[in-house]
């Protein structure tokens, strides 16, 4: 009798370690499957960010890089549920290509957006003139700020009274430097080509406000425009399809597309004025590069000839931003 509750007792401990077992087996193989289709889902879900982050940076560089190029997109981080996405930039003072802060757009599963507030540069007075001057909060460089001549500043807003730095540059010898021209009116393309001086290469073009409402500080950082080709010309090429992949640079209906598309999916709202609707209403009454009007421009040149600027009588205001020196085996493109 005591052998068989002996034997009995071992059945018992014999079956309860199978279930121990097959309880075991069935977690780890049930943690495997929710593991892989974890993984596939997060896998799914950041290609469809990064797509999205590819569709922001290229927003980014259609629309508000003043003078600044982008020459690569990669992912400088990566993860499981959270990277990044970066792109080297550069400023082409007068064929000189001077190294910028870089685009960085974090991105995860459930968001897409910049990886420090790029936006928002310091805005502090400049020592010796007092005036308001724009600066990056990264590297310190100074940012070229344009002025709405059509605003009407109030008492409470920071003191940003309108610039002419270009003739501070008469000073600064064998230089190439970038300037923000402010125009007192807006021209269009093919006035802006018989105006200005042949000595200075068109980077940038400005679209201005249709708004009289924000201040030259509520704007640093998020001024919208397009840069130029290495000549300074855009180009008014009809697109194929309004997606990002098929936007070219230089090209206004591309510019057009991108503004609708960041009209549509973002927004950037200062003082009760969201700056990508307020960029639609223009695109809109002005659809072509024959009819576009464009408030100022980012041109670069030599020192000597950039400080003459303030001369000319359609120029409102001028702000300096980047600089470098000429060297002997590098000549301008002016």
């Amino acid at each position: 009798m005591m052998q068989l509750d002996e034997n009995f007792d071992k059945l018992i401990k014999k079956e309860k370690w199978k279930k121990i077992v097959k309880t075991i087996a069935i977690s780890f193989v049930t943690t495997l499957v929710l593991l892989f289709i974890g993984y596939t889902v997060s896998n799914r879900g950041m290609a469809l960010q990064y797509e999205k982050a590819k569709e922001m940076a290229n927003i980014i560089d259609m629309i508000e890089s003043p003078n600044l190029i982008s020459r690569s997109q990669y992912l400088s981080k990566t993860g499981w549920v959270t990277s990044q996405l970066k792109s080297e930039r550069f400023k082409n003072i007068d064929g000189y290509l001077v190294a910028a802060v870089p685009l960085e757009i974090n991105f995860s599963l459930f968001d897409v957006g910049y990886a420090r507030d790029q936006n928002s540069p310091l805005t502090i007075p400049i020592t010796k003139t007092k005036d308001i001057g724009a600066f990056s909060r990264e590297n310190g460089e100074k940012l070229p700020m344009f002025f709405n001549p059509k605003h009407k500043q109030k008492s409470t807003e920071q003191e940003a009274k309108p610039t002419h730095e270009a003739r501070t540059l008469s000073g600064l010898k064998n230089h190439v430097a970038e300037v923000a021209i402010s125009f007192k009116e807006p021209m269009t393309y093919a006035e802006i080509q018989a105006k200005l001086p042949d000595h200075l290469l068109i980077n940038w073009y400005w679209l201005g406000m249709a708004s009289d409402q924000l201040s030259v500080t509520d704007t640093i950082g998020k001024v919208i425009g397009l840069n130029a080709d290495e000549a300074g010309k855009l180009e008014d090429e009809s697109l194929e399809t309004p997606s990002s992949s098929s936007w070219s640079s230089a090209n206004y209906p591309s510019f057009v597309a991108a503004v609708k598309t960041a009209a549509e999916k973002r927004g950037y709202n200062v003082a009760g004025i969201d700056l990508y609707q307020d960029a639609l209403k223009q695109v809109e009454k002005y659809p072509t590069l024959k009819t576009a009007k464009f408030a100022g421009l980012i041109v670069s040149g030599r020192t000597e000839n950039l400080a003459k600027l303030d001369d000319l009588p359609f120029v409102y205001a001028t702000n300096v931003g980047l600089q470098t020196e000429i060297l002997p085996y590098i000549q301008p493109t002016k």
